[in-house]
């Protein structure tokens, strides 16, 4: 389990069925999502799939509220479908967006992935003119890169180094701080 200020992200679970469904049945939603579209017993199949796979260290997670236990969406760290890079994914319920909950999930999850699985390097993908989750990226540290192709698709390609990002927290760590000081003003 994962804390952040206002959420909490879990391991997706059997009884997370029924939002996962509404959640990819949403077309507003997946609008931007690879994985898109399909039948309502294809979408349920592929949830079902979701639920039962095995990542390890890896997979799916539930995003909620952490005091209230709200369903916001989902988030996961998978393997790309070509070559052994890991992405970060993420998406939420129509209610939660433009509240900077992506941001915060997302951050939460890179964290997991450096500091506790100890991963080199996280990969991310968006559709081009996705250019909300392109700054969701940009702001917890991912670094666009080009464009490649995901499954049938043509999409921006983001790269996150742990080391960078580590040393970026770092700098942001320091920047902070330095500006809480004494509650003094220097004499002008």
């Amino acid at each position: 389990m994962l804390d952040t200020r206002r959420l909490r992200l879990r391991r997706l679970g059997a009884a997370d069925e029924t939002r996962f469904v509404a959640l990819d049945s949403d077309p507003e939603v997946m609008r931007y999502i690879g994985s898109r579209g399909g039948t309502p017993e294809e979408i349920v199949a592929r949830v079902r799939d979701r639920i039962a796979a095995d990542h390890g260290a890896l997979g799916w997670w539930v995003i909620e509220g952490r005091d209230d236990g709200a369903f916001h969406g989902v988030a996961a760290l998978l393997r790309m479908p070509d070559g052994d890079d890991i992405e970060l994914a993420y998406r939420l319920a129509r209610a939660s967006w433009g509240a900077g909950l992506a941001t915060e999930a997302a951050s939460a999850l890179a964290r997991y992935a450096f500091d506790q699985v100890g991963l080199p390097r996280l990969v991310a993908v968006t559709f081009p003119e996705n250019v909300a989750s392109q700054r969701v990226l940009e702001k917890v540290g991912f670094v666009h890169d080009g464009m490649s192709t995901y499954k049938t698709f043509q999409v921006t390609h983001f790269t996150c180094e742990a080391s960078e990002w580590r040393k970026r927290r770092a700098e942001a760590g320091d920047a902070g701080r330095r500006g809480r000081g004494r509650g003094r003003r220097a004499p002008r």
